[in-house]
């Protein structure tokens, strides 16, 4: 029954339709809805390999089962175990983060991110360099919008000689690279550029770029391969990469050499191996062209030159782009470092605005402009005594925010700005004050607010209760309950070969033994009332 029993305490994010209210039993005075046993019904039925405890009435009996130890639990007030809160407490602000985030905006990101994955975009760019609070770059998008058609049609070192003279431009080629490679703004136009293309002016925080799509083609995967390097600024470099290339040839070992002769001391010691990479992680074009072109595993590469020296290249294995599910949570990761997941919260508080029915607007923001003083940017900045500390600035859902409530917060983030335009200052702060307390507003209501929340935190609060009864009651064996263990083998002692050799087998025997007394005890103490039709009904469903 023990194995069983632990299909109660596994929690999972799926989503749910509402209660039908119909009621499917009680134990003493709760209530067991019909929705919430075809949730863990349809959870829970792939888990049991026991074919007998599959059909409905085995199930349905160990659902009531469940649902009488829980009872029982709360009558013992293990809910007020603060050992049982902390770690309630702690798993609730875990699962709260996977739902504080639009997850619809996030999946769509996702899936984007894996697509790019597949597809590698060669491309060149242009760069000029400005600062990011730099908004005067109309001579600079003028400029680089003249350059697209030259661009375009001649190579970057004619472009280089003829238009970038003075070097006040970057003009290089990037090679091929896929999502997460680039900032989003640039990895955007890249893959919306047609190939051949120069695509019109755009503004990163680097400056403003023009970039040119050489080639797209489909990802070459993942490759591991290894390497033995000599320093390029040494004048007999390629007389050593070659003298070591002839000893391989000749049957030396590659990791060996690599150990011996390698210049690169952060793999040499390893035998040159590198960790595994693909398109547009290796900040060398070349090398990259020469690891990928190789083909069998062992094939070692002629002598390639890069911008660091000339090098030896082993392959160990390639291996194609994985199925989204297995670069899922890779993927994630990945988003949520970059740029996109900026997007991605701007569009929950957005609909974390539109749910409370508020704004960023205030009218009487120009209050606090008037009372800020340059003693602000110097971290001296303090409260006037006069300020309408108890008046009212905003209301989110049932709480009230007064003046002080943001006088508050903007005193203490007076070292976090630098900005010193009252106007522009007041309404960045505001914005922040209104994202934190919508977002602590939501996570405080989260239960009542999201109903899959509310069944998985409910699962779990249940499902721990569960435990440390069936830890206390069941699996746990004391000194005393010994003499009981050995009454027990001894009235089924056909059923093993010797004590010591099937211990581990008697005591599972003899707790499911334990158990199945419990619960009949617990079906004597706690009143079960069933609702025969609604039992019926779902049987017939389900048969």
């Amino acid at each position: 029954m023990y194995r069983y029993i632990l299909l109660f305490l596994i929690c999972c994010n799926c989503s749910f339709g509402q209660f039908d209210n119909q009621i499917l039993f009680k134990v003493n005075d709760s209530v067991i809805f019909v929705e919430e046993f075809h949730r863990v019904y349809n959870k829970n039925i792939e888990l049991i390999n026991d074919v007998n405890q599959k059909d409905f009435d085995s199930y349905f009996d160990l659902f009531i089962n469940y649902k009488l130890k829980l009872a029982e639990a709360y009558e013992q007030n293990l809910h007020t175990d603060p050992k049982y809160k902390s770690e309630l407490n702690k798993y609730a602000k875990q699962l709260q983060n996977t739902y504080l985030t639009d997850k619809e905006t996030e999946d769509m990101f996702l899936i984007e991110a894996y697509d790019r994955t597949k597809l590698e975009v060669n491309v060149s760019h242009v760069l000029i360099r400005l600062d990011e609070n730099n908004n005067d770059s109309i001579d600079s998008y003028d400029k680089l919008n003249s350059l697209r058609e030259p661009f375009k049609n001649i190579s970057l070192n004619d472009f280089n000689e003829k238009y970038n003279v003075n070097q006040n431009m970057i003009v290089e080629n990037l090679g091929y690279f896929s999502a997460f490679k680039m900032i989003y703004e640039f990895e955007n136009m890249a893959y919306s550029t047609t190939v051949g293309e120069v695509s019109i002016p755009f503004r990163t925080r680097f400056g403003l770029h023009i970039l040119k799509v050489n080639d797209k083609r489909k990802s070459l995967g993942e490759v591991t391969v290894g390497h033995i390097m000599k320093y390029k600024n040494k004048s007999d470099a390629f007389q050593a990469i070659k003298n070591i290339s002839d000893s391989i040839n000749n049957g030396k070992s590659f990791e060996y050499l690599a150990k011996k002769y390698s210049e690169d001391k952060n793999s040499s010691f390893k035998g040159g191996r590198l960790n595994s990479f693909s398109s547009g992680q290796i900040n060398s074009i070349p090398f990259e062209d020469a690891a990928f072109s190789l083909v069998s595993t062992g094939d070692v590469s002629k002598p390639v030159e890069t911008k660091y020296g000339w090098h030896l290249i082993k392959l160990y294995s390639k291996k194609n782009i994985k199925t989204f599910d297995e670069l899922k949570y890779q993927l994630l990761n990945k988003l949520k470092k970059s740029s996109r997941f900026n997007i991605i919260s701007d569009s929950f508080y957005s609909f974390l605005l539109d749910k409370y029915k508020i704004t960023y607007n205030n009218e009487n923001l120009e209050y606090f402009i008037s009372i800020l003083n340059s003693d602000y940017f110097q971290n001296k900045w303090s409260i006037p005594e006069d300020i309408k500390e108890e008046q009212v600035l905003v209301k989110i859902l049932n709480t009230e925010f007064t003046y002080l409530d943001f006088a508050t917060f903007i005193d203490d983030n007076q070292k976090k700005s630098r900005i010193e335009d009252y106007p522009a200052l007041i309404r960045d702060l505001y914005q922040k004050f209104i994202d934190y307390n919508v977002l602590e507003i939501y996570k405080n209501n989260l239960e009542t607010e999201n109903l899959d929340y509310r069944f998985v935190i409910k699962e779990y609060r249940e499902g721990l209760l569960l435990f440390n009864l069936m830890q206390d009651k069941i699996w746990t064996l004391r000194d005393s309950d010994s003499i009981n263990l050995k009454t027990f083998y001894n009235k089924n002692k056909s059923n093993y070969k010797s004590y010591q050799e099937d211990r581990g087998q008697i005591i599972g025997d003899f707790q499911d033994f334990r158990e199945s007394e419990w619960i009949e005890t617990l079906k004597s103490k706690h009143k079960v009332t069933l609702n025969k039709k609604a039992i019926k009904k779902l049987k017939k469903q389900y048969d």
